[in-house]
């Protein structure tokens, strides 16, 4: 806030005692980049010294028994003589105003809609809340090629605030209880809303205040002479700013198109080149994205040179404080049977597991000829994990004791492979996951492209881990670990024939339930802690793993 105003100097203007003034405040919202800073005059006096766009005044006295004059002068006038813009208005005697000075200059400059430069006033406006422990929010639309917009609250009250604000238009006072709010705009007419905005009342200790929102800059800088983006404000009536932080979420990518001929892409968001030579079979780190915009996505050949070229593209919108995955899949061109075409799948995901001894793993069937799939864990658990995701969809999330297990993938109703889902080999414990299929069954019929299997990114960036064989068994009766007696309810005698470094018991919901360090080929188990039930036993070895029932009396 910059500005010069004495008592005194508007007791000489007005000729007259305070009781016959009226209370203005006065904000700088001319996003012409001619205007970005100017001087104020009120009458002969200047009031306003070198205010900046988007900044304000405090509610300052003004005469209301004569005709008031504004006039907006470049920052290095030392007169009135040449003004960019004089205002006249009759002002009531103890109103309270608030004047927004917006639009462009010259009809003739580069700006794609042209409003005339003028000061918009609101009267009858508020210094404090009418309630304690509210904000009073009055909006006002400074963007001239945002000729309407709807403001929507999408955090706290998930409701629109205003339905449709036009340019130097005042919405009336909202009464909001002060709160955090974030503030989505949209214009009227379009599909994708224009930005989103954190509106932290309560952080800013804005209760008790009244506050204009100002909604300001251009839609389309680079139509406007390359002005400043839209943008929102708060002003309050002590002259303070505050610019609000526009929201934004997060999108991990994942390469998962077999087609040959894009071994390595390109991906531009809303034109910028965000991921750069992405390979086949790897994933980028999570990348940082405005919410509540249309974001659209272009996928190029690495050897493309810009965005134009892109050979498949879609918009998308995402949530504010949300994790996305997005996978490419699908195919450009022919040789392929069945055909799939390029597509990019969004699904909100997490960046660890909830829980931070198991492993939390979304699956996505991303292969075009493999069909309808399900998994099955049958070493530890015995249950099935997702059942007919079809080509192109994601599983929910399911969550597993970071250990090792042996997986069935089945295809259709078919059993198809078995794999080992090493989840502690691999370090897992903590971590999120997207396993995805990927690849052919038949790549004779798909240009010899990659071979069908499962592999898994973890959220960072990174190349695919490929799903190993499945963990190995001891298949020989007479040489696999005997327990004795079972069922049991107190100890229980273990005996193998190889030596044993490690016991775990997990319950049926795979949940580690006990832990016995052994290092021998024979011991003793206490369970008598367990409730009974029916328990899967876990005999490891430094290269082999064997898994039995116990039941628990």
């Amino acid at each position: 806030m910059k500005h010069l105003l004495t008592f005194l100097a508007f007791l000489a203007i007005s000729l007259s005692v305070n009781a016959q003034n009226a209370s203005v405040q006065l904000i700088h919202g001319i996003a012409d980049t001619n205007f970005q800073t100017v001087d104020i005059w009120l009458f002969n006096t200047k009031i306003a010294d070198n205010i900046s766009f988007r900044e304000a005044t405090e509610y300052i006295s003004f005469p209301a028994v004569i005709e008031t004059q504004l006039r907006i002068c470049d920052s290095a006038s030392t007169d009135t003589l040449s003004p960019l813009l004089l205002f006249k208005e009759q002002l009531s005697v103890g109103e309270k105003y608030i004047m927004i000075a917006a639009g462009i200059s010259d009809s003739t400059a580069s700006y794609s809609h042209f409003e005339p430069l003028t000061f918009h006033f609101a009267s009858g406006t508020r210094e404090l809340s009418d309630f304690p422990g509210y904000s009073d929010a009055i909006f006002f639309n400074a963007v001239t090629d945002l000729e309407a917009v709807s403001i929507s609250e999408t955090r706290e009250l998930f409701e629109e605030l205003e339905l449709s604000l036009d340019y130097g238009s005042f919405s009336d006072y909202n009464e909001l209880e002060t709160s955090n709010y974030r503030l989505r705009l949209q214009e009227l007419g379009e599909l994708f809303p224009r930005g989103e905005f954190d509106a932290f009342l309560s952080t800013l200790n804005l209760d008790d205040s009244s506050i204009v929102v100002l909604i300001s800059g251009f839609e389309n800088p680079e139509l406007n002479s390359d002005g400043p983006s839209l943008g929102i404000d708060l002003v309050t009536s002590s002259g303070n700013v505050y610019s609000l932080n526009a929201s934004s979420g997060k999108v991990q990518f994942l390469h998962n198109s077999a087609n040959p001929e894009l071994n390595e892409i390109d991906i531009y968001v809303n034109e910028k080149l965000e991921l750069n030579s992405l390979n086949f079979i790897s994933a980028s780190g999570y990348l940082n994205f405005p919410s509540g915009i249309e974001l659209e996505i272009a996928i190029t050949l690495d050897s493309a040179v810009s965005p134009q070229e892109a050979i498949y593209t879609k918009s998308i919108v995402i949530d504010a404080n949300t994790d996305n995955i997005a996978v490419l899949s699908g195919l450009n061109g022919s040789g392929f049977f069945p055909f799939q075409p390029l597509n990019i799948s969004i699904k909100e995901s997490r960046t660890m597991a909830l829980n931070a001894n198991n492993c939390d793993i979304l699956f996505f069937n991303g292969s075009t000829d493999f069909g309808i799939s399900s998994l099955k864990e049958e070493s530890i658990i015995n249950s099935d994990l997702f059942i007919n995701i079809a080509y192109g969809d994601f599983s929910e999330y399911f969550s597993l004791p970071a250990t090792n297990y042996n997986v069935e993938l089945y295809r259709d109703t078919e059993l198809f492979a078995t794999n080992g889902l090493n989840l502690e080999s691999y370090s897992l414990s903590g971590e999120s996951i997207t396993l995805l299929s990927l690849g052919f069954v038949d790549t004779l019929a798909n240009s010899n492209g990659q071979e069908f299997g499962l592999w898994f990114a973890r959220s960072t960036s990174g190349k695919f881990t490929k799903l190993s064989n499945p963990i190995g068994i001891l298949e020989q009766s007479n040489l696999a670990p005997k327990l004795f007696p079972n069922p049991s309810s107190s100890m229980v005698e273990v005996s193998s024939s190889y030596m044993i470094d490690e016991v775990r018991v997990y319950n049926t919901h795979g949940q580690l339930v006990l832990n016995q360090i052994m290092n021998s080929k024979s011991g003793r188990i206490d369970v008598s802690s367990l409730p009974s039930g029916l328990y899967n036993i876990q005999f490891s070895a430094a290269d082999w793993k064997q898994f039995n029932k116990l039941i628990i009396e």
